[in-house]
């Protein structure tokens, strides 16, 4: 029957790694969805799960039967689903395993043609229609949510038990009353395949087409040309009776070098508490600074400033020029009088984040090498190299994109720390630079840390799932994204959530 909803939406939080057995024991990234969400699954589930049951084909019925006029053969085809009815339905979270779903007071009408013939001389026959309603119909049905030695989600049908309750079968056209004396015996048989077909499909749906709904999820999120974030599970899924938790890997990867981890590991989160909205997501720190790494390592951070990039409304007061800096540092004048000049900024060492209540800062070391412009060739000749430690402050806003929930972060500056590294026109001071390298940062750092931030992080959702209403809250040592969701099917009109149903002579 119509399981698959059921488990597409729960699914959201049950991301997919990419290989490789998990070794991490604490979590980069965290979710859990409420008893509100579960709710929220079987609202918009019911509904759906009854266009789909009203679709269900049912397969031809035959059998034999002792009449009055003999031994017959019969047989009930094109048989057709008139509308199903749910009364009352809903989802509890089984401890240590999974989900189960329970509906009850179900009606369901059917019609169909029926045919007989006479097993003997002389092979007399008839045909007509009939009209079946059932009553009392109830269905229990588990889902069992675990993880495979390579931190892969898995669904498993459990335990199900379909009870049709009482039938009715009526015939009409033909010799109706004689199958109506008889209609009892029809009655049992298409309750026992009914049942036996509802959970046999129920459990089909689940073990291929829920695991194939699982398939939607990213395995990993391929970001840019560098990085990439395994979202692995550490753990089988956590199941109390008021949350689902699972916990993931949650780091940054080389995408040249996938299985190359960072030099750290996460810090504990919080217990999970305090669930008013359907989902929670947790991002920590640990995941952000692995990111600081994986850009290092890949050599992206790193930005040349020329003369045409200072903005046109300061370039009277600051330009890229030497005599701009003749005040500061006048040996760079006096070596190279009205020379234009450009600036390598270079991120030498991981960018880091730290998140605290209400906070978010961070750390960019660095370098800048100061370089004069020749006029004649345009090439560039080394003056000094700068020590640097750009501070900043972030905020971050989840939102939908594309039908995808994307984490987007924006920096802010606050100040940057300065030293000698090296210099090629004898010592300088670096105290009257100061200014201008404060001017640098907010020029040529910062923006460039944005363009990355801004780009956003995708976070792995079911395909038809989006955010509602999302809103973000920082902790000590991680960020947590507390959200409503929508579901909205994927499959096209018409198309059916079961495999197709052979017929059953």
């Amino acid at each position: 029957m119509g399981w698959l909803v059921f488990v597409s939406t729960i699914s959201l939080c049950l991301i997919l790694p990419d290989s490789g057995v998990v070794t991490a024991i604490l979590p980069g990234f965290r979710t859990a969805v409420t008893e509100k969400g579960f709710d929220y699954v079987r609202s918009v589930g019911i509904p759906i799960l009854q266009k789909q049951i009203s679709a269900m084909k049912i397969p031809d019925q035959s059998g034999e039967a002792g009449t009055p006029i003999g031994k017959i053969k019969y047989s009930l085809s094109n048989i057709k689903n008139g509308g199903l009815g749910i009364g009352a339905s809903k989802i509890t979270v089984a401890p240590g395993t999974g989900i189960t779903v329970s509906l009850s007071g179900g009606s369901l009408k059917v019609n169909a043609d029926w045919h007989y013939k006479m097993k003997s001389w002389p092979h007399i026959s008839d045909h007509g229609s009939c009209s079946m309603s059932v009553s009392g119909l109830s269905l229990t049905f588990s889902v069992n949510i675990g993880s495979d030695s390579t931190g892969h989600a898995t669904l498993a049908a459990g335990a199900c038990h379909c009870d049709v309750g009482h039938m009715d079968v009526k015939f009409h056209g033909g010799a109706s009353w004689l199958y109506n004396l008889f209609s009892s015996d029809i009655a049992g048989s298409i309750k026992s395949q009914l049942a036996s077909q509802s959970c046999s499909q129920g459990k089909d749906a689940i073990n291929k087409q829920g695991n194939r709904a699982l398939e939607s999820l990213p395995i990993t999120v391929n970001l840019d040309e560098t990085a990439l974030i395994n979202y692995a599970l550490i753990a089988p899924p956590n199941f109390t009776t008021s949350y689902i938790e699972t916990q993931h890997k949650g780091e940054f990867f080389l995408r040249k070098a996938p299985t190359t981890e960072a030099p750290f590991a996460p810090n504990a989160l919080p217990a999970v508490g305090g669930l008013t909205d359907m989902m929670y997501v947790w991002l920590t720190e640990y995941m952000a600074n692995t990111a600081g790494v994986v850009y290092c390592r890949g050599n992206t951070l790193h930005n040349l400033i020329t003369p045409d990039m200072v903005p046109a409304n300061i370039r009277d007061k600051f330009s890229l020029n030497t005599t701009t800096f003749r005040i500061f540092v006048p040996q760079l004048y006096n070596k190279y009088p009205n020379q234009a000049m450009s600036l390598f900024v270079n991120n030498t060492e991981p960018i880091t984040v730290n998140m605290s209540t209400g906070t978010i800062t961070g750390k960019v070391p660095g370098t800048v090498q100061v370089n004069v412009i020749n006029a004649t060739n345009n090439s560039s000749t080394e003056a000094f190299v700068l020590n640097t430690i750009v501070h900043f402050n972030a905020t971050v806003a989840v939102k939908m994109v594309s039908g995808k929930a994307v984490v987007y972060g924006e920096a802010y500056y606050l100040s940057t720390d300065i030293s000698l590294k090296g210099s090629a026109i004898g010592n300088i001071s670096v105290f009257g630079l100061q200014a201008a390298v404060n001017a640098l940062s907010s020029l040529g750092v910062i923006p460039y840390l944005n363009k990355f931030a801004k780009a956003g992080m995708p976070l792995p959702v079911v395909d038809g799932v989006a955010f509602t209403n999302p809103t973000v809250k920082l902790g000590p040592g991680y960020l947590v994204v507390g959200t409503d969701f929508s579901y909205t099917p994927t499959l096209s009109e018409g198309e059916s959530l079961f495999a197709p149903v052979h017929r059953v002579h």
